[in-house]
């Protein structure tokens, strides 16, 4: 019996050993698949935004400069974690592309491609940062890690913040979008601090 139990235990090892190599090894090209995907979301990002800010939009946009600032301040922190920091930004702006658009030029396609994509990519980093996990890599509930995501969350707090304030108008749109597409170039930086 105790044989019989050993070798299920050693299979069972096995397997996970199997599973955690084989997410590592999906893991080592991940800079170049953020890139590429992430490239895919900004030129569809870029087809839906106007090219310039409607002019009626400026007083809303110097309401929404304090909101800038905070990303600007908390961007060297993110490069101590990129992978956290990616994983949580696109978290953060799926669930700001899941509030009402009705203002926006989004079709329901092209919000379903944007969307699919930022799945498929929290999904990856999430697999990555559990292979690390697995195999002795930092927590990813120790104290730093924890804090790149917290700094994430309160920025995109903010700009959820100013979308409720100016009651999801076409403007405040108009400027998240454009407030989005820094954070997805945020991205495309932090992709480039992570090792092959």
């Amino acid at each position: 019996m105790n044989i019989v139990m050993g070798k299920q235990r050693l299979c069972i090892c096995l397997v996970i050993l199997f599973f955690g190599e084989v997410s590592l090894q999906r893991c080592t090209n991940l800079r170049l698949q953020l890139s590429a995907i992430n490239k895919n979301n900004l030129e569809l990002l870029k087809n839906k935004m106007r090219t310039n800010l409607p002019l009626q939009c400026l007083s809303d946009m110097r309401d929404f400069i304090a909101t800038q600032d905070t990303l600007r301040k908390i961007q060297t922190s993110l490069e101590e974690n990129p992978k956290v920091a990616i994983h949580e930004i696109f978290q953060q702006i799926v669930q700001i592309f899941n509030q009402n658009l009705t203002e926006t030029a989004w079709d329901e396609n092209s919000m379903a491609v944007l969307q699919t994509g930022l799945h498929q990519q929290i999904q990856h980093l999430r697999t990555c940062l559990s292979a690390e996990m697995e195999n002795g890599i930092p927590s990813p509930r120790s104290q730093n890690v924890q804090l790149t995501r917290l700094r994430v969350k309160r920025y995109f707090q903010s700009v959820d913040n100013f979308l409720r304030e100016k009651q999801h108008s076409l403007c405040a749109w108009e400027i998240v979008q454009m407030e989005v597409k820094q954070c997805l170039l945020l991205v495309d930086r932090l992709a480039n601090r992570i090792p092959n």
